[in-house]
């Protein structure tokens, strides 16, 4: 009968891909692995690996690998692994697992220095032609730890190897942002600076010419600047700053809000009040309550005293729960959400059943994900408004891990930040499709998160993220309130 069916479903795939003769076998398989029954998926691994007998090339074993995994069956991937790494014992699924498995779980800088010098012995980049970026990251890593140890030098050094331009920054930028929180800012400036210029060369690129390596090289542009310019800001070099900031924003006026703090403060600084006012008022509006003081400061300033500045401020706080209220209405949908039966970090099992009669928000994250623990403090806030409302429940639900000791990092992570959450882990399959609880949710990217109501219905769904503590919180009280009341159509 599976094979049956196998066969029915391939020739279905056949059929609609059947114009596209260059598609790889992985998205030939898409309808399966995407949104194929248990059966089917199962189906599907038995043919794989019958036909990974045959196999000549590492690729061939690669590509089914990462198919298994698409899968949901992981099980089966070690057994597959370890013959393709005896066939292949200098290629690159070897080498990836020394990365994994050494490397990158080195502690100490002497531990990590020779692991990396095992690697480039024994898996010469000259080997993987077109592969360079693996061998970025590992320096990366590397420089990491050196600047940590405060050895700016051979921090630099590793840095300096690296060889694709597009992706550098993201080895320079932490190197230089860990230098800086040591005080060293002669070392750090420089980097910064080749970040900053490495991100405008591709940005003023002809758009014919912009890949994709240009885009993601361009969206460091902001964060390297914001760093570089405060580095003038606490050097009083605010007339500097400024050319560089308004350099910034006539090429990529996109970068505005990213670098609005830095602009307000440089123009504050050299007497250009009223336009520092202006970016106050909006950062204000957006929910940046931090940057209150400056504004009272410019208020004084500009009208002489601080008469009708408690008015003021409430008419921007009006404004901003209006804006946020109109936001939520994009992201508010209506249907049951699917049932689950999780484990938290107690192995207490926690059920959406369980939680009927509550608002429940839920929090798609995984350790690795940088947008979702950018906006932790932001939710923690926001649980914390809500401790003693019993007819809410914050839960956050750790998913698409790729450590096999994820639980332990988890639980680590959690302490680590003495973060009061409720976390369960996203590792049960359901019996017939095979997936985890974000897949049936149509979580396609983290951070993600629902606002389920009383009744058992999701109401909101969103994603991205903010480091915005105020906003996140004024957000989720809109989300949350909306969700309380009877859903209207």
């Amino acid at each position: 009968m599976k094979k049956t069916l196998l066969i029915t479903l391939t020739l279905t795939a056949g059929a609609v891909y059947g114009q596209q003769k260059e598609l790889d076998k992985f998205q030939k398989y898409r309808p399966i692995w995407e949104e194929g029954t248990a059966v089917q998926k199962d189906s599907l691994a038995t043919v794989l690996i019958a036909e990974s007998k045959n196999y000549k090339t590492e690729d061939d074993y690669s590509t089914t690998l990462n198919l298994l995994h698409a899968l949901g069956h992981e099980d089966k991937m070690a057994p597959l692994e370890a013959i393709a790494k005896k066939k292949f014992p200098k290629g690159k699924l070897t080498r990836d697992a020394f990365m994994q498995e050494v490397m990158y779980k080195a502690e100490g800088t002497i531990e990590k220095e020779k692991a990396y010098q095992e690697l480039i012995k024994k898996w010469p980049l000259k080997n993987f032609p077109g592969d360079e970026l693996t061998y970025d990251y590992a320096l990366a890593t590397l420089a990491g730890n050196y600047a940590k140890d405060g050895d700016a030098q051979k921090a630099t050094t590793a840095l300096q190897q690296m060889k694709e331009r597009f992706w550098r920054g993201n080895g320079y930028l932490p190197v230089a942002q860990t230098l800086l929180s040591a005080g060293d800012t002669i070392n750090a400036t420089p980097l910064l600076k080749t970040v900053m210029d490495d991100a405008y060369y591709y940005i003023t690129l002809p758009e014919e010419e912009k890949d994709n390596k240009a885009r993601f090289a361009s969206m460091g542009y902001a964060g390297s600047m914001s760093t570089y310019v405060n580095i003038l800001v606490n050097q009083g070099k605010y007339t500097e700053a400024l050319g560089f900031i308004e350099k910034a924003l006539q090429i990529a006026p996109e970068q505005g809000d990213a670098l609005s703090n830095v602009y307000y403060k440089s123009l504050m600084a050299t007497g250009r009040k009223l336009e520092a006012y202006n970016i106050l008022t909006k950062l204000y509006a957006k929910g940046q309550f931090n940057v209150e003081p400056d504004l009272k400061t410019l208020y004084a300033d500009l009208n002489g005293s601080m008469q009708g500045y408690e008015g003021f401020n409430a008419r921007l706080k009006e404004d901003l729960v209006k804006s946020i209220q109109d936001h939520i209405k994009e992201m508010a949908i209506f249907k049951t959400a699917p049932a689950f039966e999780l484990l938290n970090l107690k192995g207490e099992k926690v059920s959406l059943a369980s939680l009927k009669g509550k608002v429940v928000v839920l929090d798609f994250w995984a350790t690795w994900c940088q947008p979702c623990i950018r906006s932790f403090p932001g939710m923690q806030a926001a649980q914390a408004e809500y401790a003693n409302d019993k007819d809410v429940q914050f839960l956050f639900i750790n998913t698409w891990e790729r450590d096999k000791e994820y639980k332990k990092n988890v639980v680590s992570f959690i302490e680590k930040n003495n973060y009061p959450f409720e976390v369960l882990y996203d590792d049960q399959k359901d019996a017939v499709t095979g997936q985890v609880m974000a897949a049936k949710y149509g979580v396609k990217g983290i951070p993600a998160k629902f606002i389920i109501d009383k009744e058992g219905n999701i109401r909101y769904f969103l994603t991205g993220s903010s480091p915005n503590v105020d906003y996140i919180k004024m957000e989720m009280k809109e989300l949350i309130e909306s969700a309380k009341k009877p859903y209207k159509g």
